[in-house]
């Protein structure tokens, strides 16, 4: 048996969101990126937050012998 291809409609404008980025594309080709500025600096923090609370250790110091 012989089955139709499905036929998929496409939408204009074709619009993929990110955690802070919005891409805007066109059917002419065109592209629009959307900055969301909070949300960058929220994620940055995030990431960071972890590594600042972290305790720096002291270097270790070499044992010195002093045999006579």
């Amino acid at each position: 048996m012989v089955t139709r291809k499905k036929k998929i409609e496409e939408t204009w404008p074709k619009v993929t969101v990110g955690s802070h980025l919005t891409v805007t594309t066109y059917e002419n080709g065109q592209t629009e990126l959307k900055w969301d500025d909070e949300a960058l600096r929220r994620e940055i923090r995030e990431v960071c937050a972890p590594k600042e609370t972290v305790a720096v250790k002291p270097k270790r110091q070499k044992k010195t012998s002093n045999s006579q």
